[in-house]
This record gives structure tokens, C-alpha cells and sequence, in this order.
């Protein structure tokens, strides 16, 4: 998978679901029921990441964070998310304990300390075509004004990812560019290397849609919320009403729960407990399936 997401960085831009994203956000609040701030830890997160890249069919690109803490730390982390089958995975430059780019009252280490993460990143991989995006949260970091943080707080981010980028890191992320104009500046500015946009629902960034993400040069584009945020808003609905009216059953738009197991893959584990029984039976010998048969193994 890391191969073929290198490739899918040097395609055109396009508006295709060509990846899945590892949000810590969502991770965090999913799976073990915290906002995201730096609760989730590395083994949790790739527990969370092995199941994806087990049922998926695309690259998985995955939140590290920090990469939990110093240069052996972000080694470990990289090596976990490696084994896991992940194919690439963003590191920023925010203080510990981190919080989602989206909160206030988040900064950003010094310029030293985020090239390490970086350079221990780039150096731990095993596989070369492992990508490792660099991220960095100065645009909106209390050092430089945080919520009304301006040119300076834009030009520092720059300054940091172009210096990432030069310690080998293969993709440059900015969370929250402020405006359109400045992120196209940003696209510009970091050329001809492929940057990342993060898109949440009025969030920092922007409502930009795909085809606003492509149109201003970015090479991916992240929607983290696409899935657990209407996720919970339709579970809260669902509880409610049963708590409400006594019964789930509106909510269930007519399913039953062989739809769901449909949704999740019914026929194609039925077909393939199928194929294994008649092969089995085409392919031994007659007479010992016979033995097997009155030994009631089957």
C-alpha cells in the first residue's frame, strides 16, 4: 500500500475516494470515549489501524500526532504503523500533551525539536515508499496569536514545512490555512511538493468541497468527519427515540440485522464457506471423505 499511494501522489488531481484517513480524533473519541487530547496512544491507535488496513481496499494514511514523545519514540511509532500496514502517516510540531488543531490554546514546539520528529521519521522507516507527511500547527499556535494569529503565524508555518520537506519528510500539511488565498499561497509556496488540506464542518479552514481542494492545487484532501460525526448525531437520534417512544424501530429505516450483516459482508462470507466446502469435496479422494464422513467430521 505504501507503493500505490506514492503513485496516487504523482497522478493528476482528482476528486476520487482514492485513500481512508486514521483521524486521533476520531479515534480518540470512538474508540475509548476522550476528545482528542493526546489521551489515545500509539498501540491504541494501531490496533485501530490494523483493523482498517484488514477490510480495506485502499491505502490507509493514519494521525501519529508528536509521534508520542522523542526520536525513539516517533522510531516506535513509525515501526507499529509500518507492521500494521499502513501506508504513510502525518507527524506535527504541537507541544505534549497535543490537542485537535481545531481547539484553541495549542503551540508548537521549536523549530529543532520538530525536525527531529521529522528526521527520526524519515530515518526509522523501513520501507522507502512509507510516506511521512509533515504537519505543523504554528498557524494557529498561542505563540504567534493563536485564533488571531496573522501573517507571521502563516509565514513561520511555511518556514516549517519547507524545512521538513528538505529533511526528507514527503508531504507538507498545514492545519487550518485561514482563507482560500492563503491556501493557495501555501500550495504555491511549498511547490512542486504535494501538501494536504484537513476540511472539517465549519471549522478553521473553511467549507471547501473536492473539487474546491483540487482547484486550489492541494494533492489530498482530508474530510476526518465524514464518518463519526454523523455517526453519533444518528446513534444520539436512536437512543433518544428509544428511550422516548420505546422502540428503535424508525431509526432503523427498515433494516433488519441481516442488512446490516449484508452491509458488512454476509453474502461474501456465505460465498466463500461455499466454495471452500465444494472444493473440499471435489479435490480429496472419495473414499477417505467417505472414512471422514461415517467418522462424523462432517
Amino acid at each position: 500500500m505504501p507503493s500505490r499511494l506514492r503513485e496516487l501522489l504523482k497522478k493528476a488531481n482528482s476528486a476520487g475516494f482514492d485513500a481512508l484517513y486514521l483521524a486521533g480524533s476520531g479515534a480518540s473519541g470512538s474508540a475509548i470515549g476522550e476528545p482528542d487530547l493526546s489521551v489515545i496512544t500509539a498501540d491504541e491507535l494501531v490496533d485501530i489501524a490494523r483493523v482498517m488496513v484488514s477490510v480495506s481496499s485502499v491505502p490507509i494514511i493514519a494521525d501519529a500526532d508528536t509521534g508520542f514523545g522523542g526520536p525513539l519514540n516517533v522510531a516506535r511509532t513509525i515501526a507499529l504503523y509500518e507492521s500494521a500496514g499502513v501506508a504513510g502517516c502525518h507527524i506535527e510540531d504541537q507541544t505534549f500533551p497535543k490537542r485537535c488543531g481545531q481547539l484553541t490554546g495549542k503551540d508548537v514546539v521549536d523549530m529543532e525539536t520538530y525536525l527531529e520528529r521529522i528526521v527520526a521519521a524519515v530515518k526509522a522507516r523501513r520501507n522507502p515508499d512509507f510516506v511521512i507527511i509533515a504537519r505543523t500547527d504554528a498557524r494557529n499556535a498561542t505563540t504567534f496569536g493563536g485564533e488571531s494569529a496573522g501573517e507571521e503565524a502563516f509565514e513561520e508555518g511555511v518556514k516549517r514545512l519547507k524545512a521538513a520537506l528538505a529533511a526528507g519528510a514527503d508531504v507538507a500539511f498545514m492545519e487550518s490555512p485561514r482563507t482560500k488565498d492563503e491556501a493557495a499561497r501555501l500550495v504555491k509556496a511549498l511547490a512542486p511538493a504535494p501538501v494536504m488540506i484537513n476540511v472539517l464542518p465549519n471549522g478553521l479552514t473553511g467549507n471547501y468541497t473536492t473539487g474546491d481542494c483540487t482547484k486550489l492545487g492541494f494533492k489530498l484532501s482530508i474530510f476526518p468527519c465524514t464518518g463519526f460525526i454523523p455517526a453519533a448525531i444518528a446513534m444520539k437520534k436512536s437512543y433518544q427515540a428509544l428511550k422516548d417512544k420505546g422502540t428503535d424501530l424508525d431509526c432503523c429505516d427498515g433494516w433488519q440485522i441481516k442488512d446490516f450483516f449484508e452491509h458488512v459482508g454476509l453474502k461474501r462470507a456465505w460465498e466463500f464457506d461455499r466454495e471452500v466446502a465444494e472444493k473440499t469435496r471435489s479435490d480429496i479422494n472419495p473414499q477417505k471423505y467417505e472414512q471422514l464422513k461415517s467418522s462424523q467430521l462432517f
